[in-house]
């Protein structure tokens, strides 16, 4: 899938989710925070981590 399509898709999950927390109103007006989330969430799932490094567990 394309890059576009991927974010598309989180984007109106997040989309869905606002209007059945929110409502359709306030989701239109979060529609450019939706957006901005969902490129955020599309660059953390896609971003490649060298496979050497471990995870950095602090306790």
């Amino acid at each position: 899938m394309s890059q576009n399509r991927d974010q598309e898709q989180i984007y109106h999950e997040l989309r869905r989710r606002a209007v059945v927390e929110f409502g359709e109103e306030r989701a239109v007006e979060l529609e450019s925070f939706l957006r901005t989330a969902a490129q955020q969430i599309y660059d953390v799932d896609s971003a490649e981590v060298h496979p050497d490094l471990e995870p950095l567990f602090q306790e």
